[in-house]
């Protein structure tokens, strides 16, 4: 009886390390990368509270519309909305009045008030990428709009630029200018960045499994030979 009473109580050791490294290595795979993320995430997102905006060219703040709150991989809307006529006046009378070869992000000649906008930022899905063209409200400014989602919570810088057509001694010459600087806090948003995030969470769990059947059978193998 007594050597039946050890063997059960080896039999219920290997049973339970078998049932330990499994759960273990499962938990680990499930809970801390997803949890330094989320925490790095929100950390950061509560620390930028505030969306700087860096003007570029002479135009007003309120041209750059963003709105108040995004969040991670939820899309959102962003405008622009210029006088262009205005801003081509504005530029040309800066030109003439200049000294010593003195411009304005290196624009040379006469501005066209035709214009393109665009948008760029390397932590967005933009739906409508590359130069836009004009389109005209009854205010007459020119309005542009773009969709775009943010891939990253945190700060996210995104770039506002024209795309400008300027006469220089009989020539029409195209250029690219900064309009303005735009960083966009996107709050986190764990459920869909688990959902986005699940070929790892397999990986390890594969990775658990076969563990656990390496240790079972190791286990066995042990038993066998005290046996």
């Amino acid at each position: 009886m007594g050597h039946s009473k050890k063997e059960t109580e080896e039999t219920e050791e290997g049973l339970g390390s078998k049932l330990i490294l499994p759960g273990a290595v499962f938990i680990v795979a499930l809970l801390i990368p997803f949890s330094i993320n989320y925490f790095m995430h929100v950390v950061s997102a509560n620390k930028l509270r505030s969306t700087p905006l860096v003007m570029k060219l002479p135009v007003d703040n309120s041209a750059i519309i963003t709105p108040a709150e995004v969040k991670q991989y939820e899309g959102f809307e962003v405008s622009l909305r210029i006088d262009t006529t205005r801003l081509a006046n504005l530029i040309n009378e800066v030109q003439r009045i200049s000294t010593g070869g003195a411009n304005m992000q290196g624009i040379s000649g006469t501005i066209s008030p035709e214009m393109k906008a665009e948008i760029t930022g390397e932590s967005f899905i933009i739906n409508n990428k590359g130069p836009q063209e004009q389109l005209y409200l009854l205010d007459g400014k020119t309005h542009w709009t773009w969709y775009l989602t943010p891939e990253s919570s945190g700060r996210n810088l995104l770039k506002f630029h024209l795309h400008l057509l300027t006469y220089d001694d009989g020539k029409t010459v195209p250029m690219i200018v900064d309009v303005a600087d735009v960083n966009i806090i996107a709050k986190p948003n764990p459920s869909i960045w688990m959902a986005r995030n699940w070929g790892w969470l397999a990986t390890f769990i594969i990775l658990a499994i076969v563990g656990w059947r390496l240790l079972s059978h190791r286990l066995d193998n042990k038993q066998a030979t005290d046996n």
